[in-house]
């Protein structure tokens, strides 16, 4: 809240200017004695400083012992002044008038105030903001006054080498008149003056003491039959009036700058703490604290030890201390303004040679707000686990409502069942009635999974982008929430033992989340301790991954500088640090080479030939071809197919793949591809043409034998004027995309006859 203090228009009051209306003080005169007959009194003290000043010989020019100054190397605002400083104590007394009068008669007035200012200064402070000053001025009369700083003799002399310069010789009258010089400039000194002596800081000090000097010349002045106390010079000051037009020019500026003002606390309270943050968030977004949680660190590892960080840090400047407390601004703000003016005062005593400094945790300083700042960081600290743990997230989530499962293959049915009863207790993943629905959708994005992967077993999961692949390896791994269901790894649940479950597994995520400031060496050093290698063998461990996975040039490059696809080879290496019994490889071969794919690949084998399983998505048949020994196709969340890729190809391949090459019957002729064509459409009803070139022709042939394709090929080869042929399986990529289809919900395609109708019944 912004407020200025406006003054009243109108007539100011007159102010009359004396000495006195600053309040008691110390005034002075000297060689002259006061008429009043009070008596005068000499304050005491200490027999050492008493002894000070009868056993060392003092002079007017060093009439007491000496102060310092302040210096470069110790700045003072006061002098450093010892006992006895500016002498004894003078005779003093009261005045009607409450100042106390000192007599400095055959003192060295100018040491005596310099030396006696500090103590004076210091026993007259009334509160550590405001210091009150106790002596402005006083008189002293009687002292001599020169004008001229030369003597007679010399100005003669000037005189006389001026005129030899000149070519100029005097007459008797100038060598008379040069022996008058000395008298003459003697009596221009006044010995009869009244010096007065003011302290600026009062600003009507100087017109005060000045008129009290000229009101002490009139009543001297006056005859002898008058009285003194009916004459007198009164001073008064007279205000100015402040018009409305200079008023409203201040308020303007003044409220301008506390709109600036405020406007900059403004944004430095918005900018500033978001600095401190910005390294959590970016581990948050880049999924890289979710996967130190899943090698292994509990969050509550985690934040105690961001917080043991931060602490450490705020050894090397006590001001991080307070912008490290994001929440809230107020007490963070408030603290720093109290201390800031703490540190001030405190400066201030430095400067007139006091030792103040007040406790800073002191309740009414920043105390009250560390104890709001404590408070506030335990709560927030306790929700942070409890939101990290899912905690009451199950009582906020309705159960979905489930509706019954249509048209679900055989073999999907069939490793449901298997799941559900129980059956081999030895997979070391089982995923049962897995479900996840985000809010704000009713469509689940994994509708109800049950699988299990045994040791030894390389999974594959394929599917459409939005077909739920990442959705189900998030709920794995504690990333998202469950909905319903239940998975365990290990025999450990995901929904209880989430941390167990880290400690069992290895996971390369879709987006690599590795921290750029680190190199390649770093991250496996370090998600190795995670992981509880021996320090021993940390070392070999690393060099293994990096040897294994082609990271060899790149090992000690900042991970910020990798390309894609060496990321994805950091990101792998990662997952498979301390030999976890399960791991999952999101989409890992994304951006690699051929030679790198290939080398994962031997990686990924040698893992399955441990005993240790592997669940893959890939958008890659050929890597699901040469690594799956068993996949499922997820469409829209659900498995629409399961089994090896032999299995898949005979139940849901659309037969085979024919193609032929035509040559012409003469060569100046374009091969004739018509009788191939309707020799295709009369023995082969239903099959489809694929491809046509300028000799080449595929079709593609679901309801034959192989037997009878080779047969009628053979038969009428010379005729078609067939030059050769193959005949081929239909491959895994055509078994997908027929299964895709679904999940794109593009009617106008032809779908295989099982796959459509499925869909159809599913949409029915």
């Amino acid at each position: 809240m912004l407020s200025i203090i406006i003054p009243p228009f109108g007539e100011y009051p007159a102010l009359t200017l004396h000495p006195w209306m600053y309040g008691q003080q110390y005034t002075f005169f000297r060689e002259y004695p006061c008429g009043n007959s009070t008596p005068w009194k000499t304050p005491s003290v200490s027999p050492n400083i008493t002894q000070l000043f009868q056993k060392q010989k003092w002079t007017e020019a060093n009439p007491s012992p000496s102060c310092r100054c302040s210096t470069r190397e110790k700045l003072t605002m006061l002098p450093e002044c010892p006992e006895g400083a500016g002498g004894l104590p003078p005779p003093q007394r009261t005045q009607r008038s409450t100042e106390i009068l000192q007599d400095l008669t055959d003192r060295n007035v100018s040491d005596f105030l310099v030396k006696t200012y500090p103590a004076l200064i210091r026993s007259s402070l009334k509160s550590k903001f405001w210091v009150n000053e106790q002596r402005y001025g006083g008189i002293s009369i009687g002292g001599k006054l020169p004008v001229v700083p030369v003597t007679g003799e010399a100005l003669v002399g000037f005189l006389s080498d001026l005129g030899r310069i000149m070519n100029v010789s005097g007459g008797p009258i100038t060598r008379e008149a040069s022996k008058e010089i000395p008298d003459f400039l003697q009596h221009l000194e006044t010995e009869d003056n009244i010096k007065v002596w003011f302290n600026n800081k009062g600003w009507h000090a100087l017109v005060s003491f000045l008129n009290v000097a000229h009101n002490a010349i009139l009543r001297a002045s006056l005859p002898k039959d008058r009285n003194p106390e009916e004459y007198g010079i009164t001073v008064i000051s007279q205000p100015l009036n402040l018009t409305k037009e200079q008023l409203s020019e201040i308020t303007v500026l003044t409220t301008s700058v506390d709109a600036v003002v405020a406007i900059c606390v403004i944004f430095s309270m918005s900018f500033v703490p978001a600095s401190f943050v910005l390294y959590l968030i970016q581990e948050r977004v880049n999924k890289s604290k979710h996967l130190q949680f899943i090698s292994g660190v509990s969050p509550t590892t985690y934040w105690v030890t961001n917080f043991l960080w931060d602490i450490t840090l705020l050894r090397f400047n006590a001001v991080l201390r307070k912008l490290l407390i994001i929440f809230p601004h107020f007490c963070l703000g408030r603290g720093l303004i109290d201390l800031a003016l703490s540190q001030a005062v405190t400066d201030v005593y430095a400067r007139f040679g006091e030792e103040h400094s007040a406790n800073p945790f002191h309740w009414d300083l920043i105390g009250k707000n560390l104890f709001a700042m404590v408070v506030e960081g335990v709560v927030y600290f306790l929700l942070t686990l409890l939101v990290q743990r899912h905690f009451f997230l199950s009582q906020w989530i309705a159960e979905p409502t489930k509706g019954p499962i249509v048209d679900e293959d055989d073999d999907v049915a069939e490793e449901r069942q298997r799941i559900i009863t129980g059956g081999n207790k030895t997979d070391i993943l089982r995923l049962h009635e897995l479900t996840k629905i985000y809010p704000g959708t009713s469509s689940p994005a994994v509708d109800r999974l049950c699988v299990g992967v045994r040791p030894g077993e390389c999974f594959g999961l394929l599917g459409v982008n939005g077909a739920g692949k990442t959705t189900t390896f998030k709920m794995l791994t504690g990333d998202t929430t469950v909905t319903s269901g239940d998975a365990t790894v290990a025999g450990k649940s995901i929904l209880t033992n989430i941390s167990e479950v880290h400690q069992n597994m290895g996971y390369c995520p879709q987006f690599d989340a590795i921290d750029e400031l680190l190199t390649g060496r770093e991250h496996l050093y370090l998600y190795a301790r995670l992981r509880g290698v021996p320090a021993e063998e940390i070392e070999k461990v690393a060099n293994w991954s990096i040897k294994s996975l082609g990271l060899t040039v790149y090992a000690d490059c900042l991970a910020g500088t990798y390309s894609g696809g060496n990321k994805r080879k950091l990101s792998t290496a990662i997952a498979l640090i301390g030999c976890p019994p399960l791991v999952l490889l999101d989409e890992p071969t994304t951006g690699m080479d051929p030679q790198a794919r290939r080398m994962l690949w031997n990686v990924i084998v040698s893992i399955i030939r441990e005993g240790r399983a592997v669940v893959l998505t890939s958008h890659s048949m050929e890597e699901c071809e040469a690594l799956c020994t068993r996949l499922a196709i997820m469409v829209k969340g659900a498995f629409r197919c399961m089994g090896t890729i032999q299995h898949l190809k005979s139940k849901f391949g659309d037969g085979y793949i024919v193609t032929m090459k035509i040559k012409s019957p003469k060569d100046d002729l374009l091969p004739d591809l018509n009788p191939v064509e309707q020799f295709f459409q009369g023995n082969f009803p239903g099959s489809v043409q694929r491809e046509r070139h300028y000799n080449m022709l595929q079709f593609q042939v679901s309801s034959s034998s192989l037997a009878r394709i080779f047969q009628l090929l053979l038969s009428h080869k010379d005729s078609l004027l067939i030059e050769e042929y193959s005949v081929t399986q239909t491959t895994l990529d055509q078994v997908f995309v027929n299964f895709a289809k679904q999940q794109n919900e593009i009617h106008d395609l032809p779908l295989h006859p099982r796959a459509a109708g499925a869909s159809r019944q599913a949409q029915d």
